[in-house]
């Protein structure tokens, strides 16, 4: 019986450097959402830090969002409601692009990651995790936000 011939230097590499080309290539395709950590699970609110006034109330109309540089860390604010403010990292989870509302989503413009304006629940593409949420709060006319 004669033995199997060894694998050659050449055929190993080959092979090495077409499985990491797709394991690039499948970071950017758009069904990462169904591999990645995307259970629709909202992160925890953050409750560290003090509040920052971030912006007058009246800066961000009803089913608006506003953008704000809290302390160096860009933030995204949505106000669904008359009596609520919602905060978010507006750093994308996956390659940390700078997102921004739409009338109906949060969207990342590098490699169209979408999140949920309620929650910041990953919706689409290949971010990884949800965005994280900041305590927000309205103080009188103003918004406030703890980073």
């Amino acid at each position: 019986m004669e033995s199997p011939r060894p694998t050659s230097r050449r055929s190993l590499l080959t092979v090495s450097a077409a499985a990491g080309t797709a394991g690039l290539l499948a970071g950017c395709s758009p069904f990462q959402d169904l591999v990645g950590d995307t259970s629709g699970e909202p992160a925890a609110v953050s409750t560290e830090g003090a509040p920052v006034r971030v912006g007058k109330l009246s800066e961000v109309p009803v089913g608006g969002s506003a953008s704000r540089d809290v302390d160096g860390k860009p933030i995204l604010i949505h106000r669904p409601d008359e009596e609520t403010v919602l905060a978010y990292s507006a750093e994308c989870t996956h390659q940390g692009c700078k997102v921004a509302a739409t009338e109906s989503e949060i969207a990342c413009p590098c490699h169209n990651s979408t999140f949920a304006l309620q929650d910041g629940s990953v919706t689409g593409g290949p971010a990884p995790a949800p965005l994280p949420r900041f305590a927000a709060a309205i103080d009188g006319d103003w918004i406030t936000v703890s980073v």
